[in-house]
């Protein structure tokens, strides 16, 4: 019987390397090694550095749409606009439990555009010159997903809030969608001509005689109806959008904080022209599209602005859609 000799260093060596073999990475270390070299070495390496894409292809049923991103704002909890009259710790709290950044709120701007038929179909303009550098991204991204101005036929105004209706006209306070049919309800077009805001009366006078008014109930355009969702301002509209069996509720700014505007939809808004209205609003809305699994579409939800609504722990939650790349 033949003794068994003892294993080598040879014999271990080439057994790791034969392991490491049959799992593909014979060889690794050393080519990883000479990677990682020269890559920290070597000048050309392209930067990954750069701006975002500002707009996103989806559907609801036959109509194409598009969202687009116009800019945003930033805000630390204690500037907060959200839960007005309510101490600032509670903000802060909301955001933690919802593990949500705690020392800086990010709202972006969102634009939705829409082809119905031959027809182009956008809902609000973004800010234009209104925000300074914050916002009026809109038309660069329009042009990234080869979109002209000039082909936009209709314009939907929500409400006469600067980041809404501030793109109508461009910095030399020229028309920016020439070819465009301006809508607004009727009740928030007569509330801000009784006002006398100086940057809406400028806005208002540009397009007198052209504001097509709407109200509640109305149908638009092949799919789009008026829903009426008062008191962020008084005419605020939202949109319900249908297209077969499909459907999309564009909330607008019955919400803003993808956290705490639907974990605490009785917080105050310090932008609702008429809070209590407001709070009544949101609260029926969110219900509504929590019963029926509504997706939405929001002005200041995460980029791309899609999703859902659940009810969450004697309140709601916002379940964003996941970005879809085909």
């Amino acid at each position: 019987m033949t003794a068994v000799q003892p294993a080598s260093a040879t014999s271990t060596t080439i057994s790791r390397r034969h392991a490491l073999g049959l799992l593909g990475f014979a060889g690794a270390g050393v080519v990883l090694g000479t990677t990682l070299a020269r890559a920290s070495t070597d000048a050309d390496a392209p930067s990954l550095a750069g701006v975002q894409p500002g707009h996103y292809r989806f559907t609801i049923g036959d109509i194409e749409a598009l969202a687009v991103n116009d800019g945003g704002f930033a805000v630390t909890p204690s500037e907060s606009p959200f839960g007005i009259g309510e101490p600032r710790e509670k903000v802060t709290e909301a955001l933690r439990d919802a593990l949500a950044p705690t020392d800086m709120m990010r709202l972006p701007f969102n634009v939705l555009l829409m082809r119905i038929g031959s027809e182009l179909v956008m809902v609000d303009t973004g800010c234009g010159p209104t925000f300074g550098a914050v916002g009026g991204r809109l038309v660069a991204n329009l042009a990234a997903a080869g979109v002209k101005p000039e082909q936009i036929t209709a314009i939907i105004i929500t409400h006469l809030h600067g980041d809404h209706f501030g793109g109508l006209l461009d910095a030399n306070g020229e028309v920016v969608f020439k070819n465009a049919g301006v809508f607004m309800h009727r009740v928030e077009h007569d509330y801000w001509a009784s006002k006398g805001d100086e940057t809406v009366s400028r806005y208002l006078k540009v397009f007198d005689g052209k504001w097509q008014l709407i109200a509640g109930g109305d149908k638009l355009l092949g799919g789009l109806e008026i829903v009426e969702t008062f008191g962020h301002t008084p005419g605020h509209l939202a949109i319900g959008i249908r297209s077969g069996s499909d459907y999309l509720l564009h909330l607008v700014d019955v919400v803003h904080s993808h956290v705490l505007s639907f974990a605490h939809p009785e917080w105050v808004m310090k932008f609702d022209v008429q809070p209590q209205v407001a709070i009544a609003t949101r609260k029926r809305v969110l219900e509504q599209c929590a019963v029926d699994r509504t997706r939405v579409f929001g002005a200041h939800l995460p980029f791309p602005a899609l999703g859902r609504v659940r009810k969450a722990a004697g309140a709601y939650e916002y379940l964003i859609e996941p970005w879809v790349s085909a």
